[in-house]
């Protein structure tokens, strides 16, 4: 069932029969953070898959040309909610694959010019919280063709109590709901009496728009963000939840009791979805032992 966070924070408080003065709401809500942290390290779903599109003129600044000892590279920021890597791979303008990056090194191989690889076409390592990709855009075969680099990845969702910028653009789909000056988050935009219901975010640009208008603010606050463990698996994050708040209260039996709860529901769905992956057709996947098989 959907909950919203108040409501997700009263179910974590209802099962661990703690009141205010034993456990705060703020020791609660730090007990949901640690359990979502943990689910983001060991669960993979669909609704975590994600994916980065990098374009041309981006890739072109960001290639190194090739010299006479060490090919061409790409270095490409990662997602700031990137958990674990599926693929990376080029596209054309049509969005067909040129080529899949699929040889991995680490870092102090894919440095050293001599490092023997598997193969010297399309690998790539990570050094912190950037990508390098050789040979780099539009080289390796795909040439002019290549337009966009797409990378698919494991992602962390947005916080479980996040909520939508009070902007124009959050207005305009629905993602805000009135409010008044004294709640928290709560922001102004503003109209002008001759534009009907378009809004702005500033008074003078709101005037601008029609100099003869007066010139109206509404106080708004953004909605709950959609986050699918707290909306569709908030057993996850309970159990989860539960097993730190007995943690901090010492009983042990308990902690442990919900923590092995909270692995059974993340095994569940993690293989519900190997059985997925597994289904529908023959199953083909591609190993490269490196010399170890």
């Amino acid at each position: 069932m959907a909950l919203t966070y108040t409501q997700l924070v009263d179910l974590v408080r209802t099962w661990s029969n703690k009141d205010e003065e034993v456990v705060s709401d703020d020791i609660i809500k730090d007990a949901l953070k640690y359990a979502a942290d943990k689910t983001y390290r060991i669960l993979r779903a669909p609704p975590l898959e994600n994916v980065a599109i990098y374009e041309k003129s981006l890739l072109l600044a960001a290639t190194t040309a090739a010299t006479n000892v060490q090919s061409s590279t790409t270095e490409i920021q990662l997602p700031y909610d990137l958990v674990e890597f599926i693929q990376i791979r080029e596209l054309d303008e049509s969005g067909i694959t040129t080529r899949v990056f699929n040889e991995k090194v680490d870092i102090r191989t894919f440095n050293d010019t001599f490092g023997e690889k598997y193969s010297n076409s399309n690998y790539w390592s990570r050094q912190q919280n950037v990508v390098y990709l050789t040979p780099g855009f539009g080289q390796g075969g795909s040439g002019n063709n290549a337009n966009t680099i797409e990378l698919y990845y494991y992602r962390r969702l947005p916080a479980l109590d996040a909520t939508y910028a009070v902007t124009v653009l959050n207005y305009n789909v629905g993602f805000l709901t009135v409010s008044s000056s004294g709640v928290t988050g709560a922001a102004q935009l503003f109209f002008n009496s001759n534009t009907g219901a378009t809004a702005y975010d500033t008074s003078a640009t709101a005037q601008a728009a029609d100099p003869a208008g007066t010139v109206t603010s509404t106080y708004y606050i953004g909605n709950l963000v959609p986050n699918w463990l707290r909306d569709s698996n908030e057993r996850i994050l309970l159990f989860g939840a539960l097993s730190q708040i007995f943690s901090y209260t010492q009983d042990d039996a308990q902690a442990s009791k919900y923590y092995q709860m909270f692995q059974a529901e993340i095994l569940e769905v993690n293989d519900e979805d190997n059985k997925r992956n597994a289904s529908g057709g023959n199953l083909q996947v591609n190993f490269n032992g490196r010399g170890l098989i």
